[in-house]
């Protein structure tokens, strides 16, 4: 039986470079994600509404406990919660004006799991009170 030109053990070997390449690149590809991820804390809230509700309720003074019991309850699910030291990657920052104050969110993508949640803190406030206002 006649060997032939071997082009079909040529394409076999193509085929299997081509995995380890792919491979590979997968792995750098997850070592990079996982470098850039940071060890964060604090609270964070599911969606980028939630986490201004949960601001917005800190900057009328209420503490963080207080803050996402009053928002989850809002919103009828456990969106916001504190987190211990966990791995995350950060994401999008944003500012964001709403009811005149000023928002800085950003969004973190927690592993292993790859769930996005958010952060942030209130800047300032647009809103002047008569004590700064010429009557």
């Amino acid at each position: 039986m006649p060997e032939g030109d071997g082009s079909a053990g040529f394409s076999l070997k193509k085929v299997a470079l081509a995995a380890v390449i792919g491979a590979v690149g997968l792995a750098h590809g997850a070592s990079a994600a996982s470098d850039q991820a940071e060890t964060v804390r604090g609270y964070f809230c599911d969606a980028k509404a939630d986490q201004i509700a949960f601001l917005n309720y800190k900057a009328r003074g209420e503490n963080e406990i207080m803050a996402a019991n009053a928002v989850n309850k809002q919103i009828a699910k456990a969106s916001c919660a504190p987190y211990l030291p966990a791995q995350a990657i950060p994401g999008d920052e944003q500012t964001v004006m709403k009811d005149g104050l000023v928002y800085k969110l950003q969004s973190f993508t927690f592993l292993p799991e790859k769930v996005e949640r958010w952060s942030g803190t209130v800047l300032g406030s647009l809103q002047t009170t008569a004590r700064d206002q010429d009557i």
